[in-house]
């Protein structure tokens, strides 16, 4: 199990190899403690809802910049009972993007104090969980939509596969330009703001991972890293 930052630069899209459905029988007498877990936390926030993830079991480099995941499907609410005391070892598969408008400004959202990760910090939009029935390119134009009520002018194009070590999860880093309009989000709660920022100007405080991509992909400030030939989470 890796605990720091890692990418992997992309030239191509990443290749999914989809395996079988996690069965809670994987996980012993821990996943007791899961069903538990989640019961207390939808009894604090009843705005939590299960749904279905892609959990990464494995990542291969492939030449020519480009990736192959092993994935299965599990619940979400495994995932979201995890921290630093109780972890499964689940690290589920999502999207991230830098849209631009024409002028090359940037779009970021303000995300709301109940977000389960970086709260009340800003990041790029869109992001958001790959489906299990997705593949990450679908997943990206879906979250534009909803996120920003936005849709690209051309196919996003796959820059880079991260490692978030303090959401636990990877992502597929797109970019993409769009007109920039008044667009009407279909599912608006997860930000509070949205708004256009020049790349010399972006807000803060940001989430730690948009402020690496900010400085592999916009700034240039450091060498995109690698990881290892084969991961194993």
């Amino acid at each position: 199990m890796i605990d720091h930052p890692r990418t992997i630069a992309l030239r191509r899209p990443p290749v999914l190899l989809r395996g079988s459905p996690l069965a809670a029988d994987r996980f012993g007498p821990d996943i007791d403690e899961a069903e538990s877990r989640w019961d207390a936390l939808c009894s604090v926030r009843p705005e939590y809802f299960d749904g279905g993830l892609l959990a990464v079991g494995g990542v291969t480099r492939k030449g020519h910049g480009g990736v192959t995941m092993t994935v299965s499907p599990c619940p979400y609410r495994w995932f979201a009972v995890q921290d630093d005391v109780f972890d499964l070892g689940l690290r589920p598969l999502g999207i991230k993007a830098l849209v631009r408008d024409p002028e090359g400004f940037l779009l970021c959202g303000h995300r709301s104090r109940t977000v389960h990760a970086y709260p009340n910090r800003w990041e790029f939009l869109p992001g958001g969980s790959v489906e299990p029935e997705e593949e990450p390119l679908q997943t990206v134009v879906r979250e534009l939509e909803e996120e920003a009520g936005l849709v690209p002018k051309a196919p996003p194009v796959a820059k880079a596969l991260c490692y978030d070590p303090l959401a636990r999860t990877w992502e597929v880093v797109y970019e993409l330009q769009v007109e920039r309009t008044e667009g009407c989000p279909s599912h608006p709660g997860e930000h509070t703001e949205r708004s256009w920022f020049a790349p010399s100007s972006l807000p803060c405080p940001m989430a730690p991972i948009a402020e690496r991509l900010a400085d592999l992909l916009i700034h240039g400030k450091e060498s995109t890293l690698g990881v290892d030939d084969r991961f194993e989470p």
